[in-house]
């Protein structure tokens, strides 16, 4: 997301940013963070830390939400702005309908507590802190939902993919243009503050995205013998379904939906060739 949100600054021109990897994050007291926040006296601070780890399957630390509770804090004593990226699974999904910022958040399992603890937190110590909630994230490397696709697919069996629970994901590169088109509001004035939602403008499944992932693959590498299937519901499955509301969004940012299957075929050509340059070894 780091990367994605640097591209988006170069090719629009209108910011500079300077980026804070994980590693150099890990703040062992709130004074660390303080001191890192207002280091350059930037006008915000963007925190992708922990929606990131959700992409990549992860579950966020205690000690990670708790640094970002420094984050949100030196930024409100400070006048800064800070905008957190949050993700759908603070939603059980289990009410079969698009969710809005005003549902309340009723995830019952991980990761979707942790992010429901994390923007409990922030709201509460940061209150004109923005949260941006996504859908899925993917992206071109590292661990996320289009690379743990891929790696799934393989010629020795076939591959299942759930074809039950529904959601819209969103490329790296697309969040991307969202939060920069925010952040180019908010420098010149807007007053936002709160809960905003983002997701892509066409819904699917697990057995959807990798039928499109698999399509784009195939002219990048031979998949000849790469055999995919649906794997569908049990009799007492329900299914979940997150798909946000994102009006408010439009509304307030004039940033519209747009289809994930538009960026697929790029980032997989990114993937296959980030490949030839990084072989395993």
């Amino acid at each position: 997301m780091g990367v994605a949100l640097q591209g988006a600054f170069a090719q629009w021109g209108r910011h500079q940013a300077e980026n804070l990897s994980t590693s150099a994050s890990r703040w062992r007291s709130e004074r660390q963070a303080k001191k890192a926040a207002r280091k350059g006296k930037p006008d915000a601070v963007v925190d992708l830390r922990l929606a990131w780890q959700v992409a990549a399957g992860e579950h966020p630390a205690a000690n990670d939400i708790e640094r970002s509770h420094w984050l949100a804090k030196a930024c409100e004593r400070s006048g800064m702005r800070y905008l957190l990226l949050s993700c759908d699974q603070v939603f059980s999904g289990r009410t079969g309908r698009s969710l809005r910022e005003t549902d309340p958040m009723d995830a019952y399992g991980e990761p979707g507590l942790q992010m429901v603890e994390l923007e409990s937190r922030i709201t509460q110590a940061a209150p004109s802190a923005i949260v941006l909630r996504t859908g899925p994230l993917f992206a071109s490397f590292e661990q996320n939902l289009l690379t743990m696709t891929l790696e799934q697919m393989g010629p020795e069996q076939a591959a299942e993919f759930d074809d039950n629970d529904v959601f819209c994901p969103v490329s790296s590169v697309d969040a991307a243009r969202v939060l920069a088109a925010m952040l180019d509001q908010l420098s010149v004035g807007a007053a936002a503050t709160g809960v905003y939602h983002y997701c892509s403008g066409d819904r699917t499944t697990e057995y959807g995205f990798a039928e499109a992932s698999l399509a784009a693959a195939s002219q990048y590498a031979d998949c000849g013998d790469v055999v995919i299937r649906a794997r569908g519901r049990e009799d007492d499955d329900r299914g979940v379904t997150r798909v946000l509301d994102c009006s408010r969004l439009r509304d307030t940012f004039a940033v519209k939906q747009v289809p994930w299957r538009g960026f697929v075929n790029g980032v997989v050509k990114q993937y296959y060739n980030s490949a030839k340059v990084f072989p395993d070894d």
